[in-house]
């Protein structure tokens, strides 16, 4: 399960991260919910929040990306590497995803 904040929790599953590539017409059998930590720590986004596995970096280890919810009135975009392995993925703390040295703000909106 991946905590977003003020009670609301989104789930995240983790069986997506060992999915083969699947035909068109399989059903797709999710894992068990559990809460997904960064370095021991449950992960707790503030605000609203849709977590996804992206590819981020070059490592071909499926990594978190996130939104954060607006405090005041601008998101930003989470990103959790995956330091484990495929099969046992393990997550950093977060770093905010910027572009020219800034980080991506995002209007709230709904």
């Amino acid at each position: 399960m991946y905590k977003s904040g003020k009670g609301c929790c989104a789930v995240v599953a983790m069986a997506l991260l060992q999915l083969p590539a699947l035909p068109a017409v399989a059903e797709l059998a999710l894992g068990p919910q559990e809460i997904v930590q960064a370095d021991a720590v449950d992960i707790d986004v503030t605000g609203y929040s849709v977590p996804s596995f992206v590819y981020w970096d070059s490592d071909d280890l499926m990594d978190l990306v996130s939104g954060e919810g607006p405090v005041s009135s601008l998101g930003k975009v989470r990103v959790y590497l995956n330091t484990g392995i495929a099969s046992e993925p393990s997550f950093s703390t977060y770093f905010y995803a910027q572009s020219n040295g800034f980080d991506l703000e995002i209007p709230g909106g709904g």
